[in-house]
């Protein structure tokens, strides 16, 4: 994968939300005026992540990766995010184990095929503790943005 999915302008450094809720507002308004997502975007990506959630348990850092099913997609995406505080996310496959995440990668694919290779992709970088530590640490957006697309294989 080249590193054309990462969306420069959805990148978000240091974004201030208390809530998944909010976050889904926040980052769904952006994508939609950017005319990257359909209007139905924001309750679908809610629904899912309240049915499928998104938190992955990788240390020392968990990681979201929220996604919408195609049809709510424009143009595909990779928004990469680091919010300012901390919020709780469900972990994926246990909604009973509340996690503690900085770093949110929202994902928009216009196929279901083809998109897994990109989400084992990320799952090796998140487990690389020196390019988590890198992506907290950015001082600016576009030292936040050189980190991810240099991360392997992206």
């Amino acid at each position: 994968m080249n590193d054309t999915l990462i969306c420069d302008e959805l990148c978000e450094l240091d974004l201030d939300v208390r809530s998944t809720d909010e976050f889904f507002e926040v980052m769904s308004k952006k994508a939609k005026d950017l005319g990257y997502v359909t209007e139905q975007f924001l309750s679908a990506i809610k629904k899912r992540e309240q049915d499928y959630p998104t938190a992955l348990p990788v240390k020392p850092y968990p990681v979201a990766i929220p996604h919408s099913d195609p049809i709510n997609i424009v143009k595909q995406f990779i928004a990469p995010v680091r919010l300012k505080n901390a919020i709780s996310w469900c972990e994926m496959a246990n909604n009973d184990s509340i996690l503690s995440v900085q770093i949110v990668f929202l994902l928009g694919f216009k196929r279901e095929e083809g998109h897994v290779e990109i989400l084992q992709l990320l799952l090796q970088n998140f487990q690389n503790e020196d390019t988590m530590e890198s992506l907290l640490k950015a001082a600016t957006k576009e030292e936040f943005l050189e980190i991810v697309k240099q991360m392997e294989g992206l």
